[in-house]
C-alpha cells in the first residue's frame, strides 16, 4: 500500500481546496472593500487640503488683508484729523497775532541778534515772555478738547517761545531739526519717541504759521501727539479677528503697537526688536513694494496693508510723503481652519474606518482558516475513511480472504460503492468456496 504525502492524499486535497474556496473569497470582498475605502480616503484627504488651501487663500488671507487694509485707514484718518487740527490751529487768528506780536518784541529787545546760547542763559527759569496769554488759554482749550495731545506750543518767526500749555527744555527753537524742516517745508512730523516734558510716547506734528493776508511766515506750531489711539485702534482690530494679534510696525521697523504682547514696553519702541532685521519671509514682505496682501504660514496665516501716501494728505498739508506705517494682522492656522473642522474628523473616522477594516479582515480570515480546516477534516474523514476501509477490503480479498466484512452508513455513493465491494466480497468467497470443492472432489 502506498504511502502518499498530504497534499496528495485525497484528505489533503479536500482540506486544500475547502481552505482556497473558504479564504479567496473573503480576501477578494477584503481586498476590494480595503481599496475602495483607500480610495474614498486618498479623495478625501484631496479634498480636504484643497479645501484648507482655497479656506486659507479666497477667505483667510483676503480677510485678514482687509482687516489690515481697515486698521491702516482708522489710522490715516486718526492722523488726518489730528494734523488738520494741528493746522487749523496754526492759522487760528489770535496765534497769527501773537506770532507777529512776538516777533516784534524779541526783536525790540534785541533778542534776534543774540548768540543762541546767551538768550538761553537768559531765560533757565521762564521759556517764555508770556507776550500773549490769550494765545496760551487758546491751546489750553484745545488740548483739552483733544486728549490725544500732550502739549502744544509755538515759536515766533526767530524761533523763540511765544505760547506753550507746558513749560519746554529751551527757549529757543529754531536750531531744532523739526523747526527748520517745518519752516522750510511747511510740515514737519517726527518718529513716535518718548517726550520727556509731556511724558508719553508721541509723534511731534509741527506746523508753519503763515501770515493769510501777506504769505509771510510768521512762526512755527510743535504738537505733541500720544500713540496710545494707535494701540487702542490695534486692540479693536484684534478684537474681530478670533485669536488674532494686530501690529502696527513704524517706517523704520520698530513695533508702535503690539497687541499679542499686550504693547510690552520692552518691545515698544525697542531697536532689538526691529521688525526689518527680522529673517522671516513673511514679515520680509510686508517691506516689499506691495501695499497689502498676505502671506500663508505653516503655522499661521498673515495679513497686512501700508498706511496712506501723499495723496491722503495733500489737501490738507503739501510735501508731506505720510508715516508709511504697516499693520500685520495674524491668525493661526488651526483657528482659521476651525469651520472645516468637521472634514477633519471625517478624515479622521475614514483612517480609523481602515484601520479597523484591516484588523476585521484579519480577524474573519483567521476565523475562515480554522473553520475551514475543522470543516475539511470532518469532511475528509467522513470521506476518505470508508475509501481506507474499502482499500482494506480489497487487499484482503485480493489475498484471499474473504472473511471480512465492511458496513458503510452514509446514504450517498459512498455507500453505493461499499454495498457493491460487498456484494463482490460474497461473489469471490462463493467462487473460491467451489473452486476449493471442485479441487476437494479431484
Amino acid at each position: 500500500m502506498e504511502n502518499r504525502p498530504y497534499s496528495k492524499s485525497l484528505r489533503g486535497k479536500i482540506t486544500n481546496r475547502t481552505l482556497f474556496i473558504g479564504i479567496f473569497p473573503v480576501l477578494l470582498v477584503g481586498a476590494f472593500s480595503w481599496f475602495s475605502l483607500t480610495q474614498l480616503t486618498s479623495s478625501a484627504n484631496e479634498q480636504l487640503d484643497r479645501s484648507r488651501a482655497e479656506l486659507l487663500d479666497s477667505v483667510v488671507g483676503k480677510n485678514l488683508s482687509t482687516t489690515s487694509a481697515r486698521i491702516v485707514g482708522q489710522l490715516d484718518t486718526f492722523m488726518l484729523e489730528r494734523i488738520s487740527d494741528v493746522v487749523v490751529w496754526a492759522s487760528a487768528p489770535i496765534i497769527i497775532q501773537a506770532a507777529r506780536r512776538a516777533a516784534e518784541e524779541h526783536a525790540r529787545l534785541g533778542l534776534d541778534e543774540m548768540p543762541i546760547e546767551e538768550v538761553e542763559a537768559r531765560f533757565t527759569e521762564r521759556k517764555n515772555l508770556n507776550i500773549s496769554p490769550a494765545a496760551n488759554r487758546f491751546l489750553i482749550q484745545q488740548i483739552r478738547r483733544s486728549s490725544h495731545f500732550g502739549e502744544v506750543f509755538f515759536t515766533d518767526k526767530f524761533g523763540f517761545n511765544t505760547a506753550l500749555t507746558n513749560p519746554t527744555s529751551d527757549f529757543v527753537q529754531r536750531d531744532e531739526n523739526w523747526w527748520k524742516t517745518a519752516w522750510e517745508n511747511g510740515i514737519s512730523v517726527g518718529e513716535v519717541e518718548y517726550d520727556d516734558s509731556a511724558g508719553i510716547w508721541s509723534i511731534d506734528i509741527s506746523v508753519r504759521i503763515d501770515d493769510p493776508a501777506s504769505g509771510r511766515s510768521l512762526g512755527v506750531m510743535k504738537a505733541v501727539l500720544g500713540v496710545s489711539l494707535i494701540q487702542e485702534v490695534a486692540d479693536n482690530g484684534a478684537r474681530d479677528v478670533p485669536g488674532g494679534t494686530v501690529s502696527v510696525i513704524s517706517s523704520g521697523g520698530l513695533l508702535l503697537a503690539e497687541t499679542g504682547t499686550k504693547h510690552d514696553s520692552k518691545r515698544i519702541m525697542v531697536e532689538s526688536v526691529n521688525l526689518r532685521n527680522s529673517t522671516d519671509p513673511a514679515i520680509q514682505k510686508v517691506f516689499s513694494s506691495e501695499n497689502r496682501g498676505y502671506v500663508i504660514g505653516t503655522d499661521s496665516v498673515l495679513g497686512y496693508a501700508k498706511s496712506a501716501g501723499p495723496e491722503l494728505y495733500r489737501t490738507v498739508v503739501t510735501r508731506f510723503p505720510g508715516f508709511n506705517w504697516s499693520v500685520i494682522v495674524q491668525q493661526p492656522t488651526s483657528i482659521a481652519l476651525a469651520p472645516i473642522e468637521g472634514l477633519a474628523t471625517v478624515q479622521t473616522s475614514l483612517k480609523t474606518s481602515q484601520q479597523h477594516m484591516i484588523v476585521i479582515l484579519v480577524i474573519v480570515l483567521a476565523v475562515v482558516f480554522a473553520m475551514a480546516v475543522f470543516v475539511a477534516g470532518m469532511l475528509s474523514r467522513k470521506i476518505t475513511r470508508p475509501l481506507l476501509d474499502l482499500r482494506e477490503l480489497a487487499d484482503a480479498v485480493s489475498k484471499g480472504d474473504t472473511s471480512r466484512t465492511i458496513t458503510v452508513k452514509s446514504d450517498d455513493e459512498i455507500q453505493d460503492v461499499a454495498q457493491a465491494f460487498e456484494r463482490m466480497r460474497t461473489s469471490v468467497s462463493i467462487i473460491m468456496k467451489r473452486i476449493k470443492e471442485m479441487k476437494a472432489k479431484r
